[in-house]
Formats: C-alpha cells, structure tokens, sequence
C-alpha cells in the first residue's frame, strides 16, 4: 500500500512537470501569435476585415491550446521522435552536410591509459537529426530534481510512475514507451559519406580497414563543462584572494592557450544539441610538446675526467636512490622484481649521460683545443665529435674510444655505489657495461655516445 501511495505521489509530480514544460510553450507560442495579430491589426481600417482578423487568430489560438494538450503531444511528439538519434559520437563536426551515421557507444570497459569517452562515468547523450524535433529531446530530458532522473531513462526502465502520469490507455502508453525508446536505435546501417573522414589502416599483407573516426561529442561537452569553470563565482573568489594574498577554502585551474573549434556557424543545432548548448563552441587544449628549459651547457675545462664531478653532481640524487636500494636488499635473496627495480634505476642514471653527452656535444665544435682542457682522448673524441680537424678526426675513426667509455662508465658507477657493507667487482662492472651497451645497441658506433 505504501508502494501504491509512493507512486501515485510520483506520478501526480511528474505529470505537473510535463503539463508546466507545455504550457510554458504553449504560452511562448500564444505570445508571439499575439503580437502577430496586434501587428496586422494596425494596418486594417475596415471594421468588417478586421472582425475577420480576430476569427481567423481565435482559430490559430484554439488550435494551437488543443495540440498542447499532453495527449495529443505526446501523440505527435512520439512520431516525431523518429526524426532524431541518440549519440555519443556525431558524424556532423566533420562536415555538416555529411549523411553517414553517428554512434552511441555504451561503453562499461575503461582503459586507464587512453582519455576516451569510456571515461566518463555519466556521459552526456547528444541528439543528431532534424533540429525541428529538438523540443521532443527537451521534453524527455525532464526531471523532478536538477540531479533526478530523467523522463527518457524512466521509459528505458519502463517506470511504473511515469505510466501512471500518462494520460492514455495502457495500448498508447505502450506505444509510446516503444517509440520513444528508439530515440537510441539507428535510423539507417552503418555507412560513411564522402564528405566524412575516413582513413585507410594497414593491417598486413596489403591490406587495410577503412576507419571512418567521429567526433566524441560526449567527451568534447564534459570538458566543455570543466573548462567553463572559471567563470564559476567561487573560481573568481579564489582568483580575487590570490590577488589579495588572502587564504581561500580551495584552488582554482587555469587552462593557457586554449583554442576553441566552432561548428554549424549560425545554425549550431543543425549539428547537435550538445553542440546548440555550447553556442557552437568547442574547446581544445594545447598538444605542443614541452619546451626545455636548461642552464647554460658549459665545456668540461679543467678535469680529466667528466664521471667523478661533473656528471656526478647531476646524478647525485639517482646515485644515492640506487644505493639505497642496493644497502636495503643486500641480504636478501635476489628475484624478478628486485632485478627489475635495479636495472630501471641504474637505466635513469644511463638516461642522463646519453643527455649530458648531447648538450656538450652540441657546444661549438672545437671547443676541446683550448690549453685548460685536459680530458683524456677517448672523452675528447666522445664529447666534441664535429671537430674540424683532419688529423685529429682519422684518430677518432682508429680508436675504440666507445668502449672505453663504458668501462670508465661502469668503473665510475661501481666506485660511486661502494660503502663500508657494499663492495662491488668485476661482476658488477660487467653488468653495468651490459645495461650501457644495450641501451647503445640501436645507435650506430659514431653516435652510441
């Protein structure tokens, strides 16, 4: 009895939400037939034409309070919805005189990796079509509550509430559950256009799928929506305290070079509904690879060796993480991940001397003549490889200088990871040179280092 109770006082709700979404319409519409009629009558003189007038307007006004009446509505309302699709991905942006299909994709699995709508926990549904019938996805976007559910999720779940609201037999009320319920379904077979993107994949042995990529509508709006954030009143209160050095309860985002896509020009809903909420608008955030800021590079001048200072002071806090790992396992008994985790440190260390030779190397060539340079040869050679030098040049090309440098690599790091309960040899120095090697394995000998 208290279900009964719970639902009738659902379904009366529900029913005052639909009647209220008319008769705001219909008031809009009467409205503007007024001030039609108003306008028309300032020109007519004749008494007997303007009596005509009047008639003629208190037919459009009769008719128009009867086709918003709720049945009859939803009656054309049902129809009509054939006219538009449900979406996540829309085949519009691309052009918006495509004609292929768009897609609703609803997907459970995330990955992790990819930014996708998969994501999002709560997609935005899009609506393509004819935007005429764009008042029919408005209706069913109604909700008791800002954060309710809506009429159309209701008919998905065939809500008891929601038929009780509906004022028709129960052979209507089915009918339109089922009608509107295809808002969903394609309206044709999949199939592209020739204004549509499409792309030719290689999948071997010379062949290809043609992929036909589509706009993720649903995606663009959420971040459409965080973006839009700051212009929130609490995004602006953070920003005024930060100006005022004053303590403020939470933070705000700034989003730098941000370009925005437009699409559908003065007709944005010919292209989506999401796209007609967003004034045609789209944002995208900047792609650019990062622009490195480093202090000056200097030649190593005044050392005969660029391991024991030099390079060392800017390994320094990856040397003493390795060798803090190295004292911490040292009793215990060697596995996969332990062999893992070493290997990934001591390959960050290898990372920062295959970086530290590019920035010397890119000095201007010659730099290695000066009279306080006194790194032996194999460094030279190594360090200023573009030295404009004929003689100097043949003995870089007769001498194994690569293989040098690794040992010295190997040496150093073995000296530089030794304490009072570490003690590391030839094993240990092989291992280090392999790491090395392999890492220089791709290159070719003239650019390994």
């Amino acid at each position: 009895m208290e279900q009964n109770n719970s639902v009738m006082t659902e379904a009366a709700a529900l029913k005052d939400l639909m009647h209220n979404f008319l008769q705001e319409r219909l008031d809009k519409k009467l409205d503007e037939l007024q001030k039609e009629e108003h306008k028309k009558s300032a020109t007519i003189i004749l008494d007997e034409e303007l009596e005509k007038l009047k008639d003629k307007y208190e037919g459009k006004k009769q008719s128009l309070i009867e086709s918003y009446q709720l049945e009859v509505w939803l009656d054309d309302a049902a129809k009509r919805v054939r006219q538009i699709t449900l979406v996540t991905h829309a085949i519009k942006y691309q052009n918006p005189d495509a004609k292929g299909s768009s897609l609703y994709a609803a997907m459970e699995e995330r990955d992790s990796f990819c930014v996708s709508t998969a994501c999002l926990e709560h997609p935005a549904n899009d609506v393509v079509g004819n935007a005429a019938a764009l008042d029919v996805y408005k209706f069913l976007q109604l909700s008791l509550s800002d954060n309710g559910e809506t009429i159309l999720s209701r008919i998905f779940r065939n809500d008891e509430a929601l038929r009780a609201a509906l004022p028709a037999s129960d052979e209507k009320k089915e009918r339109w559950f089922q009608e509107f319920s295809a808002i969903r379904s394609p309206k044709i077979l999949p199939t592209t256009h020739t204004l549509a993107k499409q792309l030719y994949f290689p999948v071997g042995d010379g062949k290809y799928h043609l992929l036909a990529p589509l706009f993720p509508s649903a995606l663009a709006h959420e971040v459409y929506l965080k973006v839009q954030t700051r212009f929130d009143d609490e995004t602006k209160e953070a920003r005024k305290a930060k100006r005022e050095s004053r303590y403020h309860p939470h933070g705000y985002r700034d989003y730098p070079n941000l370009a925005v896509q437009n699409f559908g020009g003065t007709k944005p809903q010919n292209i989506s509904q999401l796209n007609s909420e967003r004034r045609g608008q789209a944002f995208l955030l900047p792609s650019l690879p990062p622009i490195w800021h480093s202090s000056a590079v200097r030649p190593p001048l005044g050392v005969e060796s660029v391991f024991p200072k030099i390079f060392a002071g800017r390994v320094k806090r990856l040397t003493h993480e390795l060798k803090n790992f190295l004292v911490k396992v040292q009793d215990r008994e060697s596995n996969a991940e332990m062999r893992q985790t070493r290997v990934e440190l001591v390959g960050k260390i290898i990372d920062e001397l295959l970086q530290y030779s590019s920035e010397v190397q890119g000095l201007p060539p010659g730099w290695s003549t000066k009279p306080e340079c006194l790194l032996e040869k194999a460094q030279l050679f190594w360090l200023d490889p573009e030295r404009t030098d004929d003689e100097w040049q043949q003995q870089r090309e007769a001498t194994g200088w690569e293989q040098q440098i690794i040992y010295e690599f190997a040496n150093w790091l073995n000296a530089t990871l030794q304490t009072d309960y570490l003690r590391f040899g030839d094993d240990e120095r092989q291992e280090w040179k392999k790491l090395l090697q392999k890492e220089l394995a791709w290159l070719t000998p003239e650019k390994a280092l």
